[in-house]
């Protein structure tokens, strides 16, 4: 038995929450870590203390430690080296603790891509796959798919006649570059539908989703899709509107204003209630809805700046509407449903193109001995998944079990920026399924999640969140709100921010008090400061073709808020 009581590297000492996230043993854990909590050294101690202290201490082979670069895998494992050395240094004589030394170096912490490289090294005989492939530099990759993306359009154009779904596609993407959107267009389409663990069969969800048929399900999702962007336009509207009122309430401004506008704000709360509905009654609450006339102002009554201050935010919330309603509501949602209809051949014909380009690329590289990251993941899926396995559904192969039956857990740094492969990857080697027996420990922080132009989806992330609970018996969430990093004047600044702006909608999470953050560095107060205050430096930039004003008038849209 080996026990390394009250273990702290560097006089560590930890919160509550902390050593929840550290010591908790069993079940399914997310740890939502703000910044600067010390997710890492969370991290770090997590897997020190399974693997030096404890009644049955494991050796660190047995752990899985997925990290999203490799210079952060580089840094676990020197962190985690470093805490090695502390605890050999506390008991020399622990020929366990000295063991972990010597596994480090072919412990699996790496990226997903590599752990990906190590499934298709060890089990490449399963699916007749090439072990000695290459990966694909960058250039490289860049070249060759813009080789295959030509030679596949090209083949379209002969064998297709004009005023067929491909012509018609070609023809709504070229210009005076010829088909350069079109090629982009299919290159994002490839590269996305790659993200999701079974790419053809996402495609051809988008393709149904425009053959749209009497109360077809997917009616519902366009009506959903179009009310959703149109209440966020009311919201805006709505605020824009507030903003106006409170321009006309203020000491000088123009109070003849304030009775049209508060109707008018009236009108569209109750316009944003009739959207939450359903479509007929939004569509027909929509064309009911209308800005009045304002009255007219007697010379001298208020001050010009806040009247035409209180006129501009009032124009702008009628535009929103006016396109709002030229966008959306100008059609009957029949009229749109034909509309829709009638781009499924071209939807169509772009997913054919898209997976002929896929074939082609596919065959390209087998033929040059190529893999691409995407590959690494794609293989490494078709190993890891058994007989029996449907998108969506699957069936952990043998090889999958055999990792099973290795890691006695998975641990994920970054949860917030992976996708659904590797989502998907992640569920197959690990015992996922809710309850006690789960091994997956996840730790992220979607308010950091930056990467979805890498096709990450924090949604995952998202969905753990709010199904997990402190106490949960399908899965356990932690809150690491602790900041061990900044001034108490730079917390209440980015908490001042962050409360005005994030909510569901924008930033995908509520910024409440789970997700505020909280000082925890007990930093000694600066020197001659009588406050500590948080700044903004707030610029408003024209677009360019609006041409550029005087160094006084910048001067004037430049505004500094202090926050104490």
């Amino acid at each position: 038995m080996i026990e390394v009581t009250g273990y702290r590297p560097d006089g560590a000492n930890w919160t509550r929450e902390q050593l929840e996230a550290i010591t908790l043993p069993t079940g399914n854990l997310l740890v939502a870590a703000g910044a600067g909590s010390g997710k890492t050294r969370v991290l770090v101690e997590r897997i020190i203390r399974k693997v030096v202290s404890g009644k049955e201490p494991i050796d660190l082979d047995r752990l899985l430690v997925v990290t999203f670069t490799n210079a952060a895998a580089a840094e676990m494992r020197q962190r985690i080296g470093k805490a090695l050395e502390e605890a050999i240094k506390k008991q020399p004589y622990a020929s366990h603790i000295r063991r972990q030394a010597l596994l480090l170096d072919k412990a699996s912490i790496s990226t997903l891509h590599s752990f990906c490289a190590d499934v298709l090294h060890k089990y490449f005989y399963l699916k007749d796959l090439n072990p000695s492939y290459r990966i694909l530099e960058e250039k490289e990759g860049d070249l060759l798919r813009q080789e295959i993306l030509e030679a596949t359009l090209e083949a379209y154009y002969d064998g297709n006649e004009e005023g067929s779904p491909f012509y018609r596609l070609a023809e709504a993407y070229s210009g005076s570059r010829g088909d350069t959107e079109l090629q982009q267009l299919v290159l994002r389409l490839y590269f996305f539908s790659r993200s999701h663990p079974w790419p053809e069969n996402w495609l051809e969800k988008m393709v149904l989703s425009f053959r749209l048929n009497g109360n077809d399900p997917g009616t519902s999702s366009w009506q959903e899709i179009i009310a959703a962007n149109s209440l966020m336009e009311i919201e805006n509207i709505i605020s824009l509107l507030l903003a106006a009122g409170e321009t006309a309430a203020a000491p000088g401004g123009p109070a003849p204003y304030l009775e049209t506008i508060s109707a008018e704000l009236a009108a569209f709360k109750k316009l944003k209630e009739e959207a939450l509905k359903g479509w007929p009654a939004f569509f027909e609450a929509v064309h009911r809805t209308a800005f009045a006339k304002l009255k007219p102002l007697k010379k001298d009554a208020c001050d010009p700046a806040p009247a035409e201050r209180t006129r501009e935010l009032r124009d702008k919330a009628k535009k929103y509407f006016n396109n709002l309603k030229k966008e959306f509501f100008s059609r009957t949602f029949e009229e749109q449903k034909e509309e829709i209809t009638s781009l499924a051949p071209l939807v169509e014909t772009l997913v054919q193109l898209t997976n002929a380009f896929a074939d082609r690329y596919k065959k390209a590289k087998e033929e040059k001995g190529l893999l691409d990251f995407s590959d690494l993941e794609h293989y490494a899926l078709a190993l890891l998944s058994g007989p029996g396995s449907l998108p969506g559904q699957p069936v952990p192969s043998e090889a999958a079990l055999d990792y099973r039956r290795r890691f006695q857990e998975v641990l994920v740094d970054e949860y917030q920026d992976i996708n659904e492969i590797q989502d998907t990857i992640l569920k197959l080697v690990s015992r996922s399924e809710d309850g006690p027996g789960g091994n997956l420990f996840m730790v992220g922080d979607v308010k950091q999640s930056i990467y979805r132009f890498r096709l990450t989806e924090p949604g995952l992330f998202l969905e753990k969140y709010r199904r997990f609970a402190p106490g949960g018996k399908s899965g356990r969430r932690i809150l690491l709100s602790r900041n061990f990093r900044s001034r108490r004047g730079v917390l209440a600044a980015v908490n001042f921010l962050f409360g005005q702006i994030m909510d569901e909608k924008v930033g995908e999470i509520e910024y409440d008090d789970g997700a505020r953050l909280v000082y925890g560095a007990a930093l000694p107060a600066l020197p001659g400061a009588e406050e500590e205050k948080g700044e903004f430096l707030l610029v408003s930039l024209k677009d360019s073709e609006e041409g550029s004003r005087d160094e006084e008038e910048d001067r004037d849209e430049e505004e500094d808020i202090n926050v104490p």
